[in-house]
């Protein structure tokens, strides 16, 4: 079989993979779950975090988070980054995060995303924003800046996340001094 043989296959797989996740019939959401961490793609994750939004089933919640926590491939980043970056999917974005922090992931080059999820998004997603960013290494000493510039002017904002949002601040400052 060629290269392009095999590559279309592959492709074909996902495809498949990809309208399961889709599916109404639990049964297939299921089994395609099950093929994920075998046959999976960065391609699928917009399916699979899609999966949230579809009120699932206690077993497909499971079985999603086990697979969203144990994504080790960084070519999902980027995709994961889409999500985040979508405004229509805000309700997503929690799961999004907690996927990031407990695939251990590295999104240090996306700072700005995570502190504009944690400004812009309900108390949830702002404190999985904060554990993610709180595990995070950054060597990028300006990245570090512009977001305590943004800090600055959100903790000014009274509201229930603005503890959290003056505590985010001090993470971010202590990383950017080398305390953490």
């Amino acid at each position: 079989m060629s290269e392009s043989n095999k590559e279309q296959q592959r492709q074909q797989q996902v495809q498949n993979i990809i309208i399961d996740l889709e599916s109404r019939n639990e049964r297939k959401v299921i089994e395609a779950l099950k093929r994920v961490p075998h046959e999976g793609s960065p391609e699928m994750m917009e399916a699979l975090f899609n999966l949230y939004a579809q009120s699932p089933s206690e077993e497909v919640i499971i079985l999603l988070e086990k697979t969203l926590h144990n994504l080790k491939d960084p070519a999902c980043v980027e995709p994961m980054m889409d999500v985040l970056n979508d405004d229509q999917k805000d309700k997503q974005h929690a799961k999004v995060l907690s996927a990031l922090w407990q695939s251990g992931l590295d999104v240090s080059e996306h700072l700005h995303i995570l502190v504009d999820r944690a400004v812009k998004g309900d108390f949830l997603t702002a404190m999985e924003a904060m554990t993610v960013i709180e595990n995070l290494e950054f060597s990028n000493d300006d990245a570090l800046t512009k977001s305590i510039q943004k800090m600055d002017k959100a903790v000014e904002v009274k509201d229930d996340k603005q503890d959290l949002m003056v505590s985010l601040r001090q993470v971010l400052l202590d990383k950017l001094l080398g305390e953490q």
